[in-house]
């Protein structure tokens, strides 16, 4: 079974303060209407932002990779706390999320919608923290922004300094390091509510303390508590499951808001500078996080008819009303330590970055819809009873535990940057296990694992368990890199990149049913013994493993026009490991591999008052892997087919005036399948070669080939425009910093499916865009700001999706992007 979706607790906090706050905001600003001619505070050019994309620290504009980054002061202008919050400004970067911790990251449309199984595909998009990578299958890591110095995202292939999980682009949180120079602290402390849902609010505080000249401790801390807006309303009256009319009603879970979320957490850093040139800095991070209920609606209803001819009528009960009959939570804790070491050896810069990430999630979520719809078309219903052969409720719920280690070490040195030929060069080692545990529970389901009637049967030795996923997946990845430049003349730089890595990955563990005849797959599959009195695992049928060493490159020729002005041209590409099915008719896939080709640009006008950067690029994605839903909802990967993404990306930034700033950026893809996205391996890519099946008895089957989707299809999840404009004015108003701020954030359409049928069913995404206000006064060391987030109260379609496959689950989930929020901030910094 393919692994559904996600959720998320309710201390009240009360908005009152909202009104006092308020109040004292319009009347610190009032002084500002009487001003003639208001004074201008903000310089008149751009601020420099350094970034560390080529792993060593370099102004943004001049370094020839397409960079969007936003420093502390942008992340606290845009209200940023969460991987949501800045996804949104960032036009190169599409999201597939469920909620908080459950998101799967795409950059420049490199995607077909098919990742985010555990046992499955790698992920398209690295995610790191400072130096260590937290890139993970399925559950982004969603760190909580507070206290950052800079989230970076690197558009394209990333694979020579950052590795395989870097095949379109990469994300990084690069947090604030102690400083020795000086005490600072601060707090920050946020009352919000959505004007559709509950109140919320957040408690924010960070402490850089000097112990000595050359030693410092950075302590951070925060507790956010998010109201829900999405209500658990009752299913329709007289509701039952088909085969055995058994009522199917949700009345003890009804609730209004009821999808939550607590997060608290905290970082401690350590600084030792050992001398003038080597220091020390080791960092624990950690977070909690609580998430209740669903995320999504479901505003249009379905009508089912069963075998007998009755009709039944599901969703459409109003807006951000959903009837779940089973209890959804998640709880997301994990803590990180990693180590860094930096010093020189003579002229050259020596860094070691090493970590360890450990992390646990566990949920519980409603699995009836898919019940309900296999029970009405297929009758499966009649199939699960209990220890007296009486029908019982069909009913799923879904209980998992992903418990998730890697630690990684990277040792390399780099050149001065002023040489005419520069260097960085090192070596990479990582190892990351998932033991991954999903139980399919059926109340008072039968405990025999083998019953003679074909019936549904519980796991040997684990009464109501249906189906289980016990798997322990190890990837080993180890690496050698280096990134070279060289000036040809002083305008012209030629850089060249190659990584040379290893990887052996292997799958070792049980899915499926007990021993009964309803299903063949599971328990009888097994290659070693069943063992009743083992709860980890009954058995066997799962012992695979992929390994292969490869290379990724990169070139570039860069061309500085002047100091503010330069172009480049890159050629690079990145690579995804193959991997195994775990169902015995379906053969491994390969690896894909994604070729890039980009022209850019990075320039600076009007004396530094403009900022102009963009790329275009042509990537072109062999033997794209894609997970399927196969027999029983079991995900599939398959090769599916070539695609080629065309596009421009650009942001601008403009200090159009003292005080006032505008910026904006954009990214317009056109990302299709080149050829035919098969269902089996296809040489001729015309999806009518069969996939041949050697049986146990030494039989042979033949399966039908057919097309997914035909060559011309356009790729899913990633829209062909997103941009976002952003303009804020800042001015003196008597003894008062004031500023207003408005952003506004557009995307069109999405295609939620790479299979045409799925699409069918599901209905396209409509585009939508969103609008943020921001006001505030400062003064001394305080701040205040009142803001409203998705000013016009839209309801913005985040992802569309069916509880399973499309085909037999036509009752569509839609997750709303959060409909309109006014919050009141106060902080103050020392």
């Amino acid at each position: 079974m393919s692994k559904p979706t996600r959720r998320r607790h309710r201390p009240t906090l009360r908005v009152r303060p909202l009104a006092y706050l308020t109040s004292a905001i319009l009347a610190a600003a009032a002084p500002a209407r009487a001003q003639q001619a208001p004074a201008p505070t903000a310089g008149s050019t751009l601020e420099e932002i350094v970034v560390t994309a080529q792993k060593r620290a370099e102004n943004l504009q001049s370094v020839p990779i397409s960079i969007q980054a936003f420093d502390t002061k942008k992340l606290e202008e845009l209200q940023v706390t969460s991987f949501d919050d800045y996804a949104k400004y960032l036009p190169s970067l599409s999201v597939q999320s469920y909620g908080p911790a459950y998101a799967q990251l795409y950059v420049r449309g490199v995607t077909n919608g098919g990742d985010g199984l555990h046992v499955g595909s790698q992920p398209l998009v690295g995610m790191y923290v400072d130096e260590m990578p937290v890139t993970t299958i399925a559950n982004n890591l969603d760190v909580h922004i507070y206290d950052i110095a800079r989230v970076e995202e690197l558009s394209g292939p990333q694979g020579t300094l950052f590795g395989a999980s870097s095949m379109a682009g990469t994300v990084r949180v690069i947090t604030n390091a102690p400083d020795p120079g000086k005490f600072a602290g601060g707090y920050d402390i946020t009352a919000n509510t959505f004007t559709a849902g509950d109140p919320g609010g957040k408690i924010e505080a960070f402490a850089n303390v000097p112990l000595n000249d050359r030693s410092a401790i950075r302590l951070v801390g925060w507790a956010e508590h998010d109201g829900g807006y999405i209500n658990n309303v009752p299913g329709p009256a007289g509701l039952v499951f088909p085969s055995s009319g058994l009522p199917r009603e949700n009345s003890l879970l009804v609730e209004k808001n009821y999808n939550w979320v607590d997060t608290t957490g905290g970082r401690a850093a350590l600084r030792v500078n050992l001398s003038d040139t080597w220091s020390v800095t080791p960092t624990l991070m950690t977070q909690r996080q609580t998430a209740n209920g669903q995320f999504a609606y479901t505003p249009t209803p379905v009508t089912v008819q069963d075998l007998g001819g009755n009709s039944y009528t599901l969703g459409g009960s109003g807006d951000l009303n959903i009837s779940h009959y089973l209890p959804d939570r998640d709880v997301d804790n994990w803590w990180m330590a990693t180590l860094a070491v930096q010093g020189k050896i003579g002229n050259f810069d020596l860094v070691y970055a090493g970590g360890y990430i450990k992390r646990t999630l566990t949920s519980t979520f409603d699995y009836s819809d898919y019940s309900f719809f296999y029970d009405a078309l297929n009758g499966s219903g009649n199939y699960f009873r209990d220890n007296a052969g009486n029908l019982v409720s069909p009913a799923q719920s879904v209980t998992s535990r992903d418990d998730f280690t890697k630690q990684s070490h990277e040792l390399r040195i780099s050149s001065p940057k002023e040489w005419r030929f520069r260097f960085v060069a090192g070596a990479f080692v990582q190892r990351q296990v998932n033991d991954t545990r999903d139980e399919y529970r059926i109340q008072n389901l039968s405990d025999a694992a083998h019953t003679a009637d074909g019936n549904a049967g519980s796991i040997d030795g684990q009464p109501g368990l249906l189906y289980l996923n016990s798997q322990t997946r190890t990837d080993r990845d180890s690496a050698l890199f280096t990134d070279m430049s060289f000036d040809i003349v002083k305008q012209l730089t030629l850089t060249g990149g190659i990584r040379a890595f290893h990887y052996d990955n292997t799958v070792y563990g049980f899915f499926g049913y007990g021993q009964s005849g309803w299903s063949q797959s599971g328990e009888l599959q097994c290659f070693t013994p069943i063992d009743p009195t083992n709860t980890v695992r009954p058995c066997v049928n799962i012992d695979y493993r992929a390994t292969k060493s490869s290379e990724t490159y990169r070139l570039n020729l860069t061309y500085k026009i002047d100091d503010d002005r330069m172009i480049y041209t890159t050629w690079s590409n990145g690579f995804r490991p193959g991997g195994v099915n775990r169902v015995a008719t379906r053969g491994p896939y390969s690896p894909d591999y994604l070729t890039n080709f980009e022209l850019g640009w990075k320039t600076s006008w009007l004396e530094h008052r403009l900022r102009f950067n963009g790329a275009l690029f042509f990537e072109k994605w062999k033997d794209a892997q894609y997970g399927i839903a196969g027999a029983n909802g079991i995900t599939e990967i398959v090769n599916a087919g070539r695609a080629e993404i065309k596009g421009i990306e650009a942001d601008l930034q403009w200090r159009a005036a003292p005080g006032f700033t505008l910026s904006g950026s954009a990214t317009y893809l056109q990302a299709k399948l080149t050829t035919n996205a098969c269902l089996y391996d296809s040489p001729s890519l015309t999806c009518t070669e069969p996939r041949i099946v050697h049986n146990p008895d030494d039989s042979v089957t033949e399966l039908p080939n057919e097309p997914l989707a035909p060559a011309g299809t356009r790729l899913p999840v990633s829209p062909k425009f997103k941009g976002n404009l952003i303009a804020r004015y800042e001015w003196t108003a008597g003894n008062y910093e004031a500023h207003a701020q408005a952003a506004g954030v557009y995307q069109s359409d999405v295609v939620p499916s790479l299979t045409v049928s799925d699409t069918q069913v599901i209905g396209m995404q409509p585009g939508y865009a969103s609008f943020d206000i921001t006001t505030g006064v400062a003064r001394d060391k305080w701040t205040a700001e009142l803001y409203v987030e998705n000013l016009f109260d839209k309801r913005g379609e985040a992802l569309r999706y069916t509880s399973c496959a499309a085909s037999t689950c036509s009752l569509v989930n839609v997750i709303p992007i959060k409909p309109r929020q006014v919050g009141i901030t106060f902080g103050q910094k020392f």
